[in-house]
């Protein structure tokens, strides 16, 4: 299977939120779920059921084998995804009920389904040159969500094994830090979505990825994080982590994996603003722009010394709410935010380019 799409490039930089007011949300949170930069609130937290392979939020260092299943990052789903064969399950512990109630066995995560990955070929096409490169990418077909994990595409006689990034554009702010050692190997992911508030109920659920020794990758069905109001500033996030020691011919190995996903809640812009300023403050040239019309470059005036972005949102009945950003001269480019229509506001990075 080939696919085409265009390269993109994913742009790291601080962003900050408008205070809010009284609101309230609703989060469904795993044990390692924090909230950050909360007001007044109405909280209900519950613990939503863990996919029963062995992906736990936080796993323990244990024994393991060089051909055990490694995780490698989440896909990001709006609705659960229901794995678990409980009717499997249920033929086979009758004896395990106890008063109506069910006591799942160290057994259960053999019942728990999972989702395999296709390895699709990729072209991705140089908008500047026209050239075309071919890369892989796993993909899980029929099923919308957002990619962030870091598989390892085994080598062919054509080239060596490598370690791909596939992130969705919804990641923002996502990076991926890989150490490789003699003794220990480490990998970090860290990524933001952030998403406009709505009074209906949203739902992130945080479905862990694995890749098996033979290069298959696969996801199970995990926790979400919900919530639901018209406040802005929030940030919750989930962390998942695994530690994998193994022991072959009398030398000892450590692999580590840890990946937090955040998500944030912020307005929409629905305009974005850039006044040139000369080195006098006095403004030189004010454009405005559909945030989803952003240029890829903007080349400034010559007589330009600093740039200000303002990013206008509408945060209520006559409420405007405006972020700005100031970049200097050491700058090379500014970032904004769109809404893509599915609530999710994807970051946009455009070059400014100095005379």
């Amino acid at each position: 299977m080939m696919k085409h799409k265009k390269m993109n490039a994913e742009r790291c930089a601080k962003m900050t939120t408008t205070p809010f007011n009284t609101f309230k949300w609703f989060a469904i949170l795993a044990k390692s779920a924090t909230i950050t930069k909360c007001a007044t609130f109405a909280l209900c937290a519950i613990l939503s059921l863990l996919a029963f392979s062995g992906c736990q939020l936080a796993q323990e260092d244990k024994g393991a084998n060089a051909h055990e299943d490694r995780m490698i990052g989440v896909f990001i789903t709006t609705e659960y995804l229901d794995l678990f064969d409980f009717e499997g399950y249920l033929e086979r512990n009758l004896g395990s009920f106890r008063g109506g109630e069910i006591q799942m066995g160290r057994d259960a995560d053999q019942y728990q389904g999972r989702i395999v990955a296709t390895l699709t070929t990729i072209t991705l096409t140089n908008e500047e040159t026209g050239e075309e490169i071919e890369t892989e990418e796993f993909i899980f077909d029929g099923i919308d969500g957002i990619s962030f994990f870091a598989p390892t595409i085994h080598a062919t006689e054509e080239r060596d094994s490598y370690i791909a990034s596939m992130s969705d554009e919804a990641i923002s702010g996502g990076f991926v830090y890989i150490h490789m050692g003699d003794d220990e190997s480490r990998r970090t992911m860290e990524g933001t979505i952030y998403v406009s508030p709505s009074e209906s109920l949203t739902a992130y659920y945080i479905n862990p990825v694995f890749q098996s020794s033979d290069g298959s990758v696969y996801m199970t069905s995990g926790s979400g994080i919900s919530f639901s109001g018209d406040g802005v500033g929030v940030t919750m996030s989930q962390t998942m982590s695994a530690v994998y020691t193994v022991t072959e011919h009398g030398r000892t190995t450590t692999e580590s994996f840890s990946i937090t996903i955040s998500v944030s809640t912020m307005h929409a812009p629905e305009i974005i603003i850039i006044m040139q300023m000369d080195a006098d403050n006095a403004p030189v040239l004010r454009t405005e722009y559909e945030p989803d019309a952003m240029p890829e470059v903007i080349t400034l005036e010559a007589d330009t010394a600093f740039v200000i972005v303002e990013s206008h949102s509408n945060s209520g009945i006559d409420n405007i709410s405006i972020h700005r950003e100031i970049y200097g001269r050491d700058s090379d480019g500014i970032e904004t935010f769109y809404d893509r229509d599915d609530g999710i506001l994807v970051k946009r990075w455009t070059a400014i380019a100095w005379e």
